[in-house]
């Protein structure tokens, strides 16, 4: 069947000096990054790939990265993550593009995001991208808040802010990861006020009349368990349901662990997966981390969909007694 979900960091260039994140303090390695042609190796039965970095609109190549992408998976949604830092670039980009998905990270509705990403202006910035790809017309747009130590509250506010302009939000927390991130437990949320912010987010969108939002509703509450500390309510398929390709073609089962699966130069997905699954399947069954994230959360969500709507279900039926994966 193939993989179905993937994050592709497409360099680990980035603009930005997030407290949260180590990329930019990453050897960007410019000269040795894939090039466009190089993403033919994605296999055709991917339906979602997060195009991130680093931060990806710093490609001059970007617009023949994404046209290639769309050829070898002419089913999968492009989503773009961007910080939004550059408005007039990633405006000139995206128009160059055709149909993509774009997510602009916004941690707070204020000045406090400018704290977080490290840079004065970022969040005008980022809202004014934001803006310009919605003249655009650019259909599937949102705004991405990450759950921080020091942000409680700021997720509810930046949701405000996607709904007055009538485009998507979603969230994520704080992970760690020795191949991505870097280690950040200081800056994961654990607060009472964390908590409670994500699962009022996800009972909200429990009281949607559109089941579309009762799926985020659920992804919302497993987050919220994340944060608690709590074991992680879907079983994780990392290297058989996705993955995660680095900037210079290494394969990993996801982006949180750290046991390389091959090279794009070594064969195709599924020759790499046979390979490497000695190491990969061990790591992954005795992986302790709990991660919940919107790119690895997805696949098993998509492809065992039966937890999820006995979950649903009883939220509807039950009200908040039903939890994830209880």
């Amino acid at each position: 069947m193939g993989p179905v979900g993937c994050v592709v960091a497409v360099t680990y260039s980035c603009n930005a000096r997030c407290g949260m994140c180590d990329i930019w303090q990453k050897d960007a390695r410019t000269h040795d990054e894939l090039g466009p042609s190089d993403y033919r190796w994605l296999p055709a039965s991917l339906r979602s790939i997060n195009v991130s970095g680093g931060e990806p609109f710093l490609r001059g190549d970007l617009v023949e990265v994404v046209a290639v992408m769309r050829e070898a998976c002419p089913r999968a949604r492009i989503v773009v993550s961007t910080n939004g830092l550059t408005p007039s670039r990633i405006e000139e980009t995206v128009a160059r593009m055709g149909d993509v998905a774009v997510r602009v990270s916004v941690d707070a509705a204020g000045p406090l995001h400018d704290e977080v990403r490290g840079i004065e202006g970022a969040y005008d910035r980022a809202i004014e991208t934001t803006k310009r790809l919605q003249k655009l017309g650019v259909a599937d747009l949102g705004l991405a808040a990450t759950s921080t130590e020091t942000n409680p509250g700021e997720l509810r506010r930046v949701r405000a802010v996607a709904e007055e302009m009538g485009i998507e939000f979603s969230a994520s927390a704080v992970h760690s990861s020795p191949i991505f991130f870097g280690g950040h437990e200081t800056e994961r949320p654990h607060s009472e006020a964390a908590v409670e912010e994500i699962d009022s987010i996800s009972r909200e969108l429990m009281a949607s009349r559109h089941p579309r939002d009762w799926a985020k509703a659920y992804y919302m509450r497993g987050l919220a368990d994340y944060v608690s500390g709590k074991s992680r309510g879907l079983f994780c398929r990392a290297g058989i349901d996705f993955f995660y390709l680095d900037p210079w073609g290494d394969v990993y089962p996801c982006n949180i662990l750290g046991v390389p699966m091959g090279n794009v130069r070594d064969g195709s997905f599924e020759e790499l997966a046979r390979g490497s699954a000695g190491t990969v399947t061990p790591a992954v069954c005795g992986c302790k981390t709990q991660c919940w994230m919107i790119c690895t959360v997805s696949p098993p969500m998509r492809r065992r969909p039966l937890k999820p709507l006995a979950w649903i279900a009883g939220e509807k039926l039950l009200g908040r007694n039903a939890r994830v994966g209880r």
